[in-house]
């Protein structure tokens, strides 16, 4: 018997979550391979290898320790987000692993970017808080790392002469952000308000849909209770303010290093830099974005060695996706994540 419409439209998303791994697989194999051929035309190796043996490794340890301290801070931060006013037990711990779990999702699918959904999904199975709510709350942590994304860029444009195409998009981000934050305070504070007019919308719908969309309604509503409490927005102040600055030490220990003379102020572009051309769809493990924007940045700021900024490029990304891999794939197992779960 042949199988149905609805049992190949059941089969299809499988098969795509099979072959999906290998295709981003053999897309990482064929740009690693062109990278490695370009670079053997431009770059002689063994300077690449000069560059990463005279290295310090301690500085290079250490920035990868800011690395990890900095998902922690990550963590705290969601944690102060879905529950703002400690009036429900959330394990510092379930929201951690949750937090790597997303990175780690990312790099492996990073066409699709659904980090988001894996966390908001591993932090349901931890805690049994509704998804919805939980990827409300992701909603207004964006929107605070476009705001001090946006707020950095213009704390820098007075030290730097940066890029102008970096200058406009920061402080594009600054406003999108801004309304953003806005239109969310509005909603937080006239939540009864808005239920009201959005149920009378959804009365309009069939019953079940109506159902449906309220449940949903409400549990996206709870996520923005951090924005109604006062002690909330001082912490959530305070570690964004703190990732911002570990953001930047990353960079700026690799400098070190590296011996490349640079400061702080141009290891925050570095990091700003990076916020925005990896937060798109990009290539498995943004290979070679990542390499490539890193190499371009420090050119800007007069660093021409090839070997010396292709060596620090490969090696900050490696310690920014090594923590990804390993905790992540170990959230992944602490958590029991799985495809079969994505589901609404």
């Amino acid at each position: 018997m042949s199988p149905t419409p609805e049992a190949e439209l059941t089969a299809s998303p499988s098969r795509w979550r099979r072959w999906w791994p290998w295709l981003n697989a053999g897309l990482t194999a064929v740009l690693l391979s062109g990278g490695v051929w370009y670079l053997s035309r431009s770059i002689d190796f063994r300077d690449v290898q000069q560059a990463v043996g005279s290295a310090n490794l301690w500085l290079i340890l250490l920035a990868l320790l800011t690395f990890v301290v900095n998902g922690a801070v990550k963590a705290w931060r969601w944690r102060v987000l879905l529950v703002p006013n400690h009036e429900e037990e959330v394990r510092f711990t379930a929201v951690f692993w949750a937090i790597w779990l997303g990175q780690f999702v990312n790099v492996v699918l990073p066409f699709l970017r659904l980090g988001e959904i894996a966390r908001a999904y591993a932090i349901n199975q931890q805690t049994g808080f509704s998804k919805m709510r939980a990827l409300s709350t992701v909603v207004v942590e964006k929107s605070l790392e476009l705001v001090m994304l946006g707020l950095l860029v213009l704390v820098l444009l007075p030290i730097l002469a940066l890029p102008e195409n970096m200058q406009g998009t920061g402080l594009t981000f600054l406003l999108i952000a801004g309304v953003v934050m806005v239109g969310l305070s509005i909603v937080a504070y006239q939540t009864s308000w808005v239920i009201t007019q959005l149920r009378r919308l959804f009365h309009l719908l069939p019953p079940a849909i109506e159902t449906r969309l309220t449940r949903l309604l409400i549990g996206g509503l709870e996520g923005l209770a951090s924005l109604r409490s006062g002690a909330a927005l001082g912490r959530l102040l305070v570690s964004s303010v703190l990732l911002v600055l570990l953001g930047l030490l990353t960079p700026y220990l690799l400098f070190l290093a590296f011996h490349i003379p640079l400061g702080l102020a141009e290891a925050a572009v570095t990091d700003s830099a990076l916020s925005l051309t990896t937060s798109a769809p990009s290539t498995p493990g943004q290979l070679g974005v990542y390499e490539g924007t890193v190499v371009l940045v420090l050119y800007q700021f007069g660093q021409t060695n090839q070997a010396v900024t292709v060596s620090y490029a490969v090696v900050y990304h490696l310690v920014v996706l090594l923590p990804k891999i390993l905790l992540g794939g170990l959230a992944a197992s602490r958590t029991n994540w799985r495809w079969q779960q994505d589901k609404t």
